[in-house]
């Protein structure tokens, strides 16, 4: 008897197959764990990856640690290196579009030594996060460290510097020699070849900064030599070693508004220059000196009587008038030179001084209102302009050549002073004493005649028979005859004195003399103080000798 087989299907799936399920599974769960715990991955464009290793240079927030670059090739332009780098996933808020990036390596600047740490454990990036909402993946490192975080509270302004010393971006900003802040960005505009600089201000120093506030560059030490004088300031040593911009409201005059983030200022080379260039509101005139501007230069103060009232801006002016240089003249030989008057240096509200201005000009003008150049110091030779009435000129009102307004001049000076003396010899020599000597001796003889005839008729008998009252008038004529002949004697003694030959007219004579030859001397010496101010200082500049040369 045979047995029946017993079939039995086999399972599909065998349990032994949950082993490798589940260490799929495990292992799966694990790459997305260090996945997760990666963080976010960040793309860093730098120019070169000097101190820079994958896989071990960090990135770290005030000293934390927040990630690693763990890639770096160059870029397909071949012209910048690109880092990539994992940031945690703890940080991913910090990835703002306005976060700053750099390398922390050692620096020696105005603060100290920084990152000196970095000699033994290496370089790494410092990261300061932003202000922004929105996220990104894509920084460009910096090529110097942010000096100031963006948690600091301040405010930051703008400087245009145009003349001014070129500053570094660290450099202290101060008030009254107490640094309230510092040069946080420092670029060159070759478009507009001037320096912009930007400054941080830190808190609550930034309500010093008004709307009428200067700054300037303080180097510790500045010497000043112009038409006031020489002045010569210095600071502290610290100053003189680390210089500085230093910023105040100009003295006399009241805090404006508190300027506002981001204002632009203007940034001058000294207290002095700053002060002169705060004068935004002014009008231009055109003056033609018809003597030698020597001496005069771009930045020389312009005076009423002692008072300042605008500032010299080119010399010559540099201004076309029809097509050509206004000193390019064919109907005079004056030379042009250029001022501004600053209201503001006539009153504080620079908008009523405008008005006293254009509203009394004309008056003043009518007055003998005239311009001239005066010397303001002998030492360096510098002259200034002077404004000044002068009743005795010709009065002259204001022209126009081309678009500017040309107010009047006259000379001034020791040239003014040579022509007086001349025209005073002139007149001297133009009396003609002789000749008057001459008609009085006519004269005289004449009235000799006539005495010598009242004397006789005076003594005929028959005078005698006339009326009393007639008789006493005559004797009183006589009288009065007898007093004037001894006055005209006294008068003929003095005039003979002035006679050709007497020794009053050889000391006349002689004294007139010597004030020509003063003249002739004075001539080349006002000749020359005109050429070169400063010629009773200096020698006289010669021209150079001449270069012999071969008849070959």
């Amino acid at each position: 008897m045979s047995n029946t087989a017993r079939i039995k299907t086999a399972p599909k799936l065998s349990p032994i197959w949950l082993i490798p399920i589940i260490a799929l599974f495990v292992g799966a769960w694990m790459l997305l764990q260090h996945q997760l715990s990666q963080g976010q991955t960040i793309y860093i464009k730098m120019p070169h990856a000097e101190g820079i290793v994958a896989g071990k240079t960090e990135i770290k927030v005030r000293s934390v640690k927040i990630g690693t670059v763990d890639a770096i090739r160059l870029a397909s332009s071949r012209d910048h290196v690109i880092a990539r780098a994992q940031v945690d996933n703890h940080y991913d808020n910090l990835l703002t579009e306005d976060a700053k990036i750099w390398v922390v390596k050692p620096r020696v600047d105005e603060s100290g030594v920084t990152g000196f740490s970095t000699l033994f454990s290496g370089v790494y990036l410092e990261f300061a996060p932003g202000e922004s909402k929105q996220l990104t993946d894509r920084f460009e490192l910096q090529e110097e460290p942010a000096l100031i975080a963006n948690d600091v509270k301040g405010g930051r302004y703008k400087l245009i510097s145009r003349d001014a010393e070129v500053l570094e971006v660290g450099t202290g900003v101060y008030f009254k020699g107490y640094k309230i802040g510092q040069i946080e960005t420092a670029n060159f505009d070759w478009q507009q070849q001037v320096m912009r600089y930007g400054l941080f201000i830190n808190a609550p120093y930034e309500n010093l900064v008004t709307l009428n506030t200067v700054f300037w560059v303080n180097s510790g030490l500045e010497f000043d030599l112009s038409a006031d004088g020489i002045n010569v300031k210095t600071g502290s040593i610290a100053k003189m070693l680390k210089g500085g911009i230093s910023l105040a409201t100009p003295e006399g005059d009241p805090p404006g508004p508190v300027a506002k983030q981001d204002h632009t200022f203007s940034l001058s080379d000294s207290y002095k220059a700053a002060l002169e260039q705060r004068f935004y509101d002014y009008q231009h005139y055109l003056i033609e000196f018809e003597q030698s501007i020597r001496g005069l230069r771009e930045g020389a103060p312009v005076e009423y009587r002692g008072m300042r009232i605008g500032t010299v801006e080119q010399v010559p002016a540099e201004v076309m008038i029809d097509g050509r240089p206004a000193h390019f003249s064919n109907t005079s030989n004056a030379v042009p030179v250029l001022i501004r008057i600053e209201y503001g240096r006539l009153y504080r509200d620079s908008a009523q001084a405008r008005e006293f201005w254009q509203s009394h000009v004309d008056e003043l003008l009518q007055q003998g209102l005239k311009a001239s150049l005066k010397p303001g110091n002998l030492l360096t030779g510098a002259v200034y302009v002077d404004f000044d009435i002068y009743p005795d000129s010709e009065l002259v009102g204001l022209t126009q050549r081309g678009d500017y307004t040309v107010f009047p001049s006259t000379s001034s000076g020791i040239t003014v002073l040579a022509n007086q003396v001349n025209d005073v010899l002139n007149k001297v020599k133009g009396l003609r004493i002789e000749e008057s000597l001459a008609q009085f001796e006519s004269t005289m003889a004449r009235y000799e005649t006539l005495a010598v005839d009242m004397r006789q008729f005076m003594s005929d008998p028959s005078m005698k028979a006339l009326p009393k009252e007639f008789t006493q008038d005559m004797a009183d004529i006589s009288q009065s005859m007898r007093q004037f002949e001894q006055s005209m004697e006294q008068f003929e003694v003095t005039m003979a004195s002035f006679q050709n030959g007497s020794k009053m007219y050889q000391q006349m004579q002689s004294s007139l003399e010597q004030m020509q030859r003063l003249m002739d001397e004075l001539q080349p010496l006002s000749k020359g103080l005109k050429e070169q101010p400063n010629m009773l200082i200096f020698d006289k500049e010669l021209p150079a000798d001449p270069l012999p040369r071969s008849d070959n």
